[in-house]
């Protein structure tokens, strides 16, 4: 009868599916934990099995290995107001577990959060075809831009790096195709400009250099042309001071042979000097017949 009773009266009937509590948990390796004791009196907990007792502790865990983060679909406009869409992953680590725990209720949605919003402003800083041409500057003033607002999280930012960029819908898209060709069309253009301006340029130079060379040259023909005859009109005077010298030697020497008489010196030099210009007609290649007084005057 006793066995009925139980049985059937809901107040006796023991639980059949009374939950299990644990007295203990588990901190996994690359994971940090703190037991709070009625919401107070933080107790650092490193990996491994700790107590955690149900109604008295609560535990937080948190995972301080490198993760990341990805930032899916953003809209926002570019400085020149193009309406762009891009997808961006970041990476951070949890630093201070302490402050991941207590200073900011969920951290994962405040990094994303923030990480949003300044992907969207920094976005607005930089032209469609900066981004386009280097996003690794927007990438670093990104990564810049989340670590100084989540440090006093205890969190640091390890990289980002922007995934897909492009504009928000097809229309934006033909319109920037048509921008870019015409600015492929004007750089294209401009570097032609410049490519016939250096050639023009460089013919300039050219004829510079070869007028340049040719006055040069003109100098230097000159100049050897002037030394050579400053060096002929030396040697002829060198010949004329020699052949003088000699011809006073002789005189003074024919002088003292007809007693100190510079007059019949001089004129025997005379005669003698005719006599030599007669005989070397006499002996050229067109001979002819001379009559001369062979009585010489003066002597």
């Amino acid at each position: 009868m006793l066995k009925n009773l139980l049985r059937f009266s809901p107040v006796l009937r023991p639980i059949q599916n009374e939950q299990k509590r644990s007295f203990l948990t588990i901190i996994n390796q690359g994971f940090e934990g703190y037991r709070t004791t009625f919401g107070r009196n933080p107790v650092h907990l490193k990996p491994g099995l700790r107590l955690a007792i149900p109604i008295l502790h609560d535990v937080q865990k948190v995972d301080v290995r490198e993760a990341g983060m990805t930032v899916d679909k953003i809209d926002a406009y570019t400085k020149d107001n193009v309406p762009v869409q891009l997808s961006a992953v970041l990476f951070y680590q949890v630093k201070n577990a302490y402050k991941a725990c207590f200073e900011v209720s969920d951290y994962r949605s405040g990094i994303r959060s923030v990480g949003t919003s300044s992907l969207r402003s920094i976005v607005g800083q930089f032209e469609y075809d900066q981004i386009i041409g280097d996003r690794n500057k927007i990438n670093k003033e990104w990564l810049i831009v989340v670590g100084d607002s989540i440090e006093h999280w205890g969190i640091q930012t390890t990289k980002a790096e922007i995934q897909s960029f492009g504009p928000l819908d097809a229309s934006v898209a033909k319109t920037l195709e048509k921008q870019m060709d015409a600015e492929r069309d004007r750089r294209q253009q401009e570097l032609n400009t410049r490519a016939k301006i250096n050639i023009s340029e460089g013919e300039k130079q050219s004829t510079i250099l070869q007028s340049e060379g040719s006055l040069i040259a003109a100098k230097n023909l000159a100049d050897a042309n002037f030394l050579t005859m400053q060096k002929q009109a030396e040697g002829q005077r060198y010949s004329i001071e020699q052949e003088t010298q000699a011809l006073c030697q002789q005189l003074e020497i024919i002088s003292k042979q007809l007693n100190n008489d510079p007059h019949l010196a001089v004129q025997y030099l005379l005669a003698r000097k005719r006599f030599e210009e007669l005989h070397a007609i006499a002996n050229g290649q067109n001979n002819s017949t001379y009559f001369i007084n062979n009585q010489t005057e003066g002597v």
